[in-house]
């Protein structure tokens, strides 16, 4: 028995030893694939890293710019700045609204609102910087100015500011009355650089700290860089001629920078006067590459030569306790999570089957607890959209039936579309002896809270509107006005302190069309258009708002009669659809081409002219969100 327990011993040294050598000659191959192939793949993670850092700072650029151009358009499309710059009225609602968005955005330090001669009528400055009151100055030579009354969004180079010494660059924007289809002035704001220096080109990094970033002009100055010394110096000659020569989006490529080899990714950003930089040295950036590379190797290695000696070491029972401990792992990785592990061992193999089983526990309790959580947040969302949608039958049951419209005109169409399940935008009417009286009303907001008011302005018509003053468009409007005053508990003429009205209420144009076709209205903002087959007369609103406290009387309210016409059709709609934005310059719809649709199809019915009307809506949306509700109401007396 003692010789033949040494022969076998021999015999398995006899095998081990080729083995062993097999495993290391192996191992030695395994290493240098693994060394090359994971030298590649880090070197591209490195290269997609670096594209990825300078991708972003040009986003951020982008998104700089364009948030300045949504804020000035915010600021040219109110009322109030139209106002200033036609009438020259409340300049102090202006400056307080531009002031408000000073202080929120720390990366303007001013805006400017210029009339069309080039005569600063406000202006807002950072107070935490050295403000300059502009009102009356005349910047009417100045280069963003020309620009932007040529119809132009104009971006300047950086430089610094002659009146604050901050650095800087102006965007401004062209103001439009799209009524009369004309620029009344611009809109600019100076944006401070060095903010997005401090905030966003200092932090950045790439490859684990090696890289940095910066920004530069078209002329090769640098106007962002982590080190405040290097700022307003000019690249390198030969750097700026091979970011000259370059007609790609984003590249990276190699160069020498400051007499060091650096891998340098650039990514062009949208507005061509700046350019966003990141710097690698190439000594850095393969150092990691290596040292990534060669770590993986030795633990991919080490794994191998581990696994084959647990494989050598390994019995029967242990190869067969962890072939059923590794089918219970893939069972579970494919969610058969009651499937039994019957392992029960005290070694290794019987600690990762009890460590298995207890991850399954673990896990089952979890997806338990999402399951539970997922449940009540979808009967939650259930709740509240079914909420809503009842809401939404209750605000369609206040709208007119369609056979008080069959009765009244010879001829209507209604499109209504809020924006959301509910909305802000409704119609009233009802028919008197004498004729119907019709009302279109614009609440503020929209969704719920518009929703809200439109069940408010729907309950004041019905009991402010009588028979004897049907005809008196100017007595409902007054009527209405102090039911709404009544309601949101406010007094006559009440004002916020800030001498702005709170504006809880709506835009409005009522109409009563009497039984000869002849038409007394009188509106709140919201035009009326009136086309006799040959031309179309645009009815301005008054500017006056319903529920905003203003109105002493009725006298305030302006009456206009239009006699009746064969062939005469009027068209009503909410600013949802003038004021959509789209096209390529996201400008807003307007009223140039509804005009053109409405008298170049003046024959047609009139359901076939508001399908025109919201086929070149939805075509001049395009992709963009709608911004509100919708309505427009047409018809033929």
């Amino acid at each position: 028995m003692k010789l033949s327990g040494i022969k076998t011993k021999t015999i398995h040294m006899k095998l081990l030893i080729p083995i062993v050598c097999a495993i290391f000659a192996g191992e030695l191959l395994i290493g240098y694939i693994s060394y090359k192939t994971m030298s590649d793949v880090i070197t591209r993670v490195g290269t997609d890293d670096g594209l990825r850092s300078v991708r972003n700072l040009s986003e951020f650029i982008n998104s700089i710019v364009s948030n300045a151009h949504l804020d000035l358009s915010a600021i040219a499309s109110a009322p109030t700045f139209q106002n200033l710059l036609l009438k020259e009225e409340s300049p102090e609602d202006v400056e307080t609204y531009m002031g408000k968005l000073v202080e929120r955005q720390p990366l303007y330090s001013g805006l400017l609102a210029l009339n069309s001669k080039g005569i600063v009528m406000a202006n807002a400055s950072n107070v935490s910087l050295s403000p300059v009151n502009m009102k009356g100055r005349d910047l009417s030579e100045e280069a963003y100015f020309k620009a932007s009354m040529k119809g132009e969004y104009f971006i300047s180079p950086v430089e610094v500011s002659k009146r604050t010494g901050r650095i800087v660059s102006l965007v401004s924007i062209p103001v439009r009355d799209w009524s009369e289809d004309s620029i009344i002035g611009v809109v600019a704001a100076a944006l401070r650089v060095e903010e997005i220096n401090s905030r966003h080109i200092t932090p950045i990094t790439t490859l684990d700290g090696y890289g940095y970033a910066m920004v530069v002009n078209e002329e090769g100055i640098i106007v962002g860089h982590r080190d405040e010394d290097k700022m307003w110096d000019t690249i390198p000659a030969e750097l700026q001629q091979r970011l000259a020569d370059i007609a790609e989006k984003e590249i990276a490529f190699e160069t020498v920078v400051d007499g060091v080899p650096s891998m340098v990714f650039v990514a062009r950003s949208q507005y061509a006067n700046l350019l966003p930089i990141v710097i690698c040295p190439i000594k850095d950036f393969y150092n990691l590459t290596k040292y990534l590379a060669w770590l993986n190797t030795i633990l991919s290695g080490s794994t191998i030569v581990l696994l084959t000696v647990i494989v050598w070491l390994t019995v029967r029972g242990i190869t067969k306790a962890l072939s059923t401990t590794i089918s219970y792992a893939s069972a579970v990785s494919h969610g058969e999570l009651d499937t039994p592990l019957l392992v029960q061992r005290r070694d290794e193999v019987g600690t990762l089957a009890q460590s298995l089983r207890d991850m399954v526990k673990t896990l089952k309790s979890m997806i338990a607890v999402a399951e539970e959580k997922t449940n009540e947040a979808e009967a939650a969302t259930e709740a509240i959209v079914s909420s809503i949608i009842y809401a939404s039958k209750i605000q369609r049951s206040l709208l007119p039936k369609e056979s008080i419209f069959q009765e009244a005109f010879s001829d209507y169409s209604i499109v209504w579309k809020p924006r959301d399940i509910v909305g802000g935008d409704i119609y009233w009417a009802k028919p008197f002896d004498q004729g119907i009286l019709l009302c279109v009303c614009d609440c503020t907001g929209h969704g719920t809270s518009g929703a809200l008011l439109t069940m408010l302005i729907a309950s004041a018509l019905e009991t402010a509107v009588e028979e004897h003053h049907c005809h008196d468009t100017a007595e409902v409007i007054w009527q209405l006005e102090k039911s709404l005053l009544h309601v949101l508990s406010m007094d006559i003429g009440a004002l916020g302190t800030n001498g702005s009205a709170i504006r809880d209420g709506c835009d409005l144009a009522v109409l009563f069309v009497a039984n000869d076709g002849s038409v007394t209205l009188s509106s709140s903002h919201i035009h009326v258009f009136v086309c006799d087959g040959h031309e179309v007369r645009q009815i301005k609103g008054q500017n006056i708002y319903i529920g905003e406290g203003k109105l002493k009387n009725k006298d305030d309210v302006n009456i206009i009669n239009i006699p009746a016409k064969n062939g005469n059709k009027f068209y009503i709609a909410s600013d949802g659809l003038f004021d959509q934005p789209g096209g390529p310059s996201r400008n807003p719809f307007g009223y140039k081409e509804f005009k053109q649709i409405i008298l170049e199809n003046h024959g047609e019915r009139q359901s076939v002219i508001s399908d025109k009307i919201l086929a070149a809506f939805e075509e001049y949306r395009g992709a963009e969100p709608r911004v509100d509700d919708f309505e427009l109401i047409t018809f033929k007396p």
